[in-house]
């Protein structure tokens, strides 16, 4: 799980937020529009996402309403130019959990990461680093060993935690094909989906 996705067309913006973040350690993915962010949601989960609505290929309505319906990110944060106070209220009750005006003094830097450290915390850097266990699955096994890994309707088994995302992590020791071993990991809690992988 990655820290936090910013989705914003102005590159002047989404490079301040990527720096801003970067530089207290958050692990962020930028994108400049929804359907970059779509593929990044494919393959990562976030613990906040930062939408802004006015973009070029797509409302980032849409994004956010894709990502309330996959909880592929904890929280919602809308950062936009539009300062209208109806929009902002549809947003909160929706279940976003702030909406930051650009320009306003809740954009700037010291604020807004004193926002996000309200919301989500510190930088987790203890989060399971590993190879996506769908891109394990799909380019580096044989078809006939995935089921292994798949629920009886051929479905990535959901954690205790709620959480359908894993890496795969290979052990510290010189990996000798076809014998490879290490674990399958939660994103969200660090659980092992496998002992082991043989």
């Amino acid at each position: 799980m990655k820290d936090i996705l910013i989705v914003e067309d102005g590159r002047k913006e989404r490079e301040r937020l990527e720096k801003l973040f970067s530089a207290e350690g958050y692990a962020v993915v930028a994108c400049e529009s929804v359907a970059e962010a779509e593929k990044a949601l494919e393959h990562e989960q976030f613990r906040l996402a930062v939408l802004d609505i006015g973009l070029g290929d797509k409302s980032g309505s849409h994004l956010f309403n894709t990502i309330k319906r996959t909880r592929s990110a904890s929280f919602i944060i809308i950062f936009t130019g539009n300062p209208s106070v109806h929009l902002k209220q549809r947003f909160l009750d929706e279940g976003a959990v702030d909406y930051i005006v650009k320009a306003s003094p809740e954009a700037q830097n010291d604020r807004f990461l004193g926002r996000v450290k309200e919301i989500i915390g510190e930088a987790e850097s203890d989060s399971p680093e590993g190879i996506d266990l769908e891109y394990f699955l799909n380019h580096c096994l044989p078809e006939k060993s995935r089921n292994l890994f798949l629920d009886m309707n051929n479905n990535v088994p959901v954690c205790s935690c709620g959480s359908a995302s894993y890496v795969v992590n290979f052990s510290g020791e010189t990996q000798m094909p076809p014998e490879v071993t290490g674990r399958v990991i939660c994103r969200q809690c660090g659980a092992e989906l496998d002992p082991e992988i043989s």
